[in-house]
């Protein structure tokens, strides 16, 4: 018995000390896993070699792990860079730098909810763009400068000039509301871009969105989420994708530097719409000075009669009668946008810090045309132990003067009817001694002064005062588990000041001043976790947000000046003031979960519930998941050599889109009558009690594919969404006590494909020409509509409208068109007119076929050329301007028969070709005009146009050498949206919409010329 238990005690002693040999035994290993740039590596495997014990490091690049033994030989891998092993020696404190591999081609970018992923994990298709060269190309919107750069993303600026808007959209526009733009989100921050311009066919301006104070020399990177698959974690906001923008930050450990960008180009137009330069003002040939019209002889220098002499009494004499084809060149200036940008960040230990400085000074090609913008940035990057904590503050202070008058009553208009002998400086005696305007119409309300449009006795100047700010803040309570807060602001607070001219009947003008505010509020919590299990990976990210948005505005007008000259409302006649004020707020929670295996195969699944204040209480809740699915054929199959990389992918999503404030009950609103009696009225639109919020369901699929060490590469993408539960108007009888109401109805298919090709053509020692092709083509179809509404009108105006039908495509154009025949020959009448219809029909659809770019970079050692063509097939603009000079006799399509001419067609009553001799004044003063017949203003919006051109050159170290202070230094010439190389239009812009408003692309009215800018940029580091 004693023997039994002694050798029992000898076992448990045994293995005892083994146990404890093996835990003590044990190392601790800990570190941090960097790219050659300095830059920290998310999600890299480091597995023990000979086990399975492992972890990826985390959102940081750290990572522990406690290995079995002093000998161990940790062993480093992650896509896009080349696998290491590191004998551990006993030590416990490690720096890994991993080198890129050429053959991997993944690398980390930011995605939904700022979160940094590895590409190849991803299963939906989402853009990085290149923002290496924004400091050089630049214009004053940055979206502007993603032009042609993300396949099935179709991006055009307004014809408005300098401080007008521009309209992203990401395939296709899904909702009927107006609300197409997708989401734009700087480090993290949702920021407003909502549009506040006040355009319509009769005038008002076009204003930029919130997406143009972003500042250029601020941006890290870009990633473009495009459709709801890859921004479902945003929700209801993203339900059109989203452009996620990371700005530069300090690092800890980084030496001081300062970096200087300056930026100078200047601006100028192309040719504008082709007019006529040789007949005068008059009709019937005749030259008259009453005549408003370009309908007078053919111009031989023949002395006429000044229009200052017979209105004014000016005495100033006749004049030659010539052509003043230098008008419009002569009216406008070479625009300029200076840009000087100053920078300076470094790092310790634990604190890492940059601030920044830009000032922008940017003069319009419309004189007294400006913007000047002033942006104050810091950011600081704290890290002590397991805490993290980033700040970013930016203040932007713009100020707008003069934007240009638009519409039919714009400075545009004035050129576009004004006959071809009116000289501009006569034009420049643009006031009496009374300050009433003067014009060679004389007195008129409808036709005005170019110069009166730009005169400093008017005036209008927009403020705004701008803070974005976030505070980041992370803890990593376990080296696989994270949680992170997060709470950022967008506010924004404008100043309005507006005063006019006299009238021509000589009535004082009136006054106006407005403010608005507007202040969101974004915060979120986030539980993160990070974790491997042998050949499984787990990455998860748990949470809750809360968006709170307030918006007021209050505005005060005069009413007619007592005092000319005194420009105040205390001076008014009449004085009225308005206040309005919104607020909205959604509540929400998200999570996603990512399981890996093996490195090659991916499951993503997210969900986010929002609760939207502007919905009902039975509907405010609703819920979108998604789920991608992303596996890497090349790394389980065994393929050629030449193939790098070959991975398939899948997902779905669905996401929705809710609705503006105070929809859902009565709401007064308050005015004056007389100026002292107030009254209170109900909307005219009956409040929906059971909105629901837009559903919108997505799926695609795709492939991303490289060969030959990089030197090919595809992506290709195919997608199909269907939106529902439209928020529509419908009209109501006014028996009802409103003229209208919202529905919710419609269902809009939309569905394309996307396709990006990199090729790398030459690559020697010191030559590379990387050239890169993106296309995309979108179809968007309206599936049905409701019971009560088969045609939905997006907008109008007096010549047409742009409407959604059931079973035809979104966008359709509508206007009158020439009555035909069964062979297609026009109708023509006894009179010898072309017969045209008496309602509407479709003569067009405003969407591309496709859009594409290409981009060219030849580089010869440190001297680099870039070309980017950016190019839209297909679509019809209904040009306005064409239809209102034709009319006027100002439009180089009136020269032809102006003595006679016979409308190519069939007589209606007689069956036989047309013979009736008439004039061109006859024939476009009855097609031409306002209401004219749409078809014969038609055009194909395709184009081809050369959107940027640089030229760099990255001066050599060994030249820097003399000049110890200076790191690199670079010198560039530049030029942006330098010609058209295709066009079909007359003259005007292709691209020329007035607005970012979905209807308006439609339509083009009394653009300005297209413009473009050649200038230089300089770079220094010290």
């Amino acid at each position: 018995m004693k023997l039994y238990f002694g050798v029992k005690r000898l076992v448990c002693l045994v293995v005892l000390l083994i146990a404890c040999h093996g835990v003590m035994a044990q190392i601790n290993v800990s570190g941090i896993v960097v790219s050659e740039a300095g830059e920290s590596l998310p999600g890299v495997n480091i597995i023990e070699e000979g086990t399975t014990n492992g972890v990826i490091t985390d959102f940081d690049g750290k990572f522990q792990l406690a290995v079995n033994s002093k000998d161990a030989v940790l062993q480093f891998s992650f896509i896009g860079f080349e696998s290491l092993e590191v004998p551990v020696s006993g030590k416990t404190k490690f720096e890994i730098v991993l080198k890129e591999n050429l053959k991997e081609l993944d690398e980390v970018v930011v995605t939904a909810l700022g979160m940094k992923r590895e590409k190849k994990t991803l299963g939906y298709s989402m853009q990085e763009v290149n923002t290496e060269d924004f400091s050089e190309v630049r214009s004053e919107n940055i979206a502007n400068m993603l032009q042609g750069k993300v396949a099935g993303v179709y991006i055009s600026q307004s014809s408005s000039g300098t401080g007008g808007s521009t309209r992203v959209v990401m395939r296709g526009l899904n909702s009927l509301s107006g609300n197409n733009q997708p989401l734009w989100v700087v480090d993290g921050v949702p920021v407003d871009n909502s549009y506040t311009g006040s355009f319509n066919q009769w005038g008002g301006s076009d204003v930029a969105t919130a997406a143009s104070e972003i500042n250029p020399d601020d941006i890290e990177s870009i990633s473009v989420l495009k459709g709801p698959n890859a921004a479902a974690l945003y929700g209801s906001r993203a339900q059109n994708g989203a452009v996620v923008i990371t700005t530069k930050k300090a690092k800890q450990g980084e030496a001081v530097q300062v970096q200087y960008n300056g930026n100078y180009n200047w601006t100028n137009l192309n040719e504008g719409y082709d007019f006529q330069w040789l007949y005068g003002q008059g009709n019937a040939g005749k030259f008259d000075l009453s005549s408003k019209d370009g309908w007078g002889p053919l111009m031989t220098g023949q002395t006429i009669e000044n229009w200052r002499d017979s209105f004014y009494n000016r005495e100033v004499g006749g004049y030659p009668m010539i052509a003043q084809d230098q008008r419009t060149n002569d009216f406008f200036r070479s625009g300029m946008n200076a840009s000087n940008s100053l920078s300076i960040q470094g790092g310790g230990e634990n604190l890492a810090a940059r601030f920044a400085f830009t000032d922008s000074q940017i003069d319009g090609v419309t004189p007294d045309n400006s913007i000047d913008r002033k942006y104050f940035d810091l950011s600081t990057n704290f890290k002590y132990g397991r805490l993290k904590v980033e700040t970013k503050g930016t203040y932007t202070r713009q100020e707008t003067k003069n934007r240009v008058a638009l519409g039919e009553y714009g400075l545009m208009q004035m050129f576009t009817k004004m006959p071809a002998n009116i000289r501009l400086e006569d034009l420049q005696d643009n006031m009496t001694v009374d300050d009433i305007p003067m014009n060679w119409t004389g007195p008129s309300n409808e036709y005005l002064n170019p110069y009166n449009l730009i005169t400093n006795k008017k005036s209008s100047v927009t403020k705004r005062d701008r803070i974005t700010g976030v505070v980041n803040a992370a803890f990593e309570l376990t080296d696989w588990l994270t949680i992170a807060g997060k709470t950022g602001m967008d506010y924004w607070q404008d100043h309005g000041s507006y005063y006019g001219l006299k009238s021509v009947s000589g009535t004082n003008p009136s006054r106006s001043v407005s403010e608005a505010r507007l202040r969101e509020v974004n915060s979120d919590i986030m539980l993160r976790i990070n974790k491997r299990f042998s050949d499984f990976s787990l990455s998860s990210n748990l949470g809750g947000a809360i968006m709170n948005r307030k918006y007021n505005s209050l505005g005060g007008s005069s009413g007619t000046l007592v005092i000319y000259g005194f420009n105040n409302l205390s001076n008014g006649s009449s004085q009225t003031a308005t206040e309005y004020e919104t607020e909205k707020e959604i509540q929400s929670v998200f999570g996603n979960v990512q399981l890996g295996y093996k490195d090659y195969l991916f499951l993503d699944i997210t969900g986010r519930n929002d609760w939207s204040s502007t919905l009902p209480a039975d509907n405010r809740s609703y819920f979108y998941p998604s789920v991608s699915l992303s596996g890497i054929v090349s790394e389980v199959v065994e393929m050629s050599e030449d193939i790098d990389f070959l991975k398939l992918r899948a997902s779905w999503a669905q996401v929705g889109n809710d609705t503006d404030p105070y929809r859902l009950s009565q709401v007064y609103g308050f005015s004056k009558i007389n100026g002292n009696l107030i009254y209170a009225a109900l909307p005219n639109t009956q409040p929906f009690y059971n909105l629901k919020p837009e559903e919108t369901t997505s799926w695609e699929g795709g492939l991303d594919f490289r060969m030959f060490k990089n030197r090919v590469g595809l992506d290709f993408t195919y997608y199909n969404s269907n939106t529902t539960n439209q928020i529509l108007t419908l009209a109501t009888p006014q028996s009802t006590g409103y003229t209208s109401k919202f529905i919710n109805a419609g269902k809009i298919s939309s569905k394309g494909l996307e396709v990006m090709l990199n090729l790398v053509p030459v690559q020697t020692k010191d030559w590379e020409w990387d050239l890169n092709l993106n296309w995309g083509t979108n179809t968007t179809e309206c599936i049905e509509l409701s019971d009560d509404v088969k045609t939905h009108v997006l907008g109008s105006m007096r010549i047409g409208q742009v409407v959604v039908k059931e079973g035809e495509k979104f966008g359709d154009i509508m206007s009158r068109a020439f009555d035909r025949d069964a062979n297609g020959n026009i109708l023509v009448d006894d009179n010898g007119l072309p017969i045209s219809s008496a309602d509407y029909v479709k003569i067009g659809n405003m969407l591309p076929d496709w859009t594409g770019a290409v981009t060219s970079k030849l580089s010869y050692k440190d001297l680099t050329l870039n070309i980017l063509v950016d190019i839209r097939s297909g679509g019809d603009i209904l040009s306005v301007t064409d239809a209102l000079a034709t009319q006027a006799g100002t439009s180089a399509r009136t020269v032809e028969g102006r003595e006679k001419m016979v409308v190519d067609g069939v007589v209606a009553s007689t069956g036989q070709p047309n013979k009736k001799e008439i004039t061109s004044e006859k024939y476009w003063s009855y097609v031409g005009g306002p209401y004219g017949v749409g078809e014969a203003y038609m055009y194909d919006a395709t184009y081809a146009k050369v959107r940027e051109v640089s030229l760099g050159y990255n001066i050599p170290k060994s030249m820097l050498t003399k000049v110890s202070f200076l790191k690199a230094a670079k010198v560039s010439l530049v030029g942006r949206d330098l010609f058209y190389l295709v066009r079909h239009t007359p003259g005007t812009n292709p691209e020329g919409a007035s607005n970012q408003q979905d209807w308006s692309q439609a339509f083009e009215l009394n653009s300005l010329p297209s413009s473009y800018n050649i200038g230089f940029n300089v770079n220094l580091t010290f």
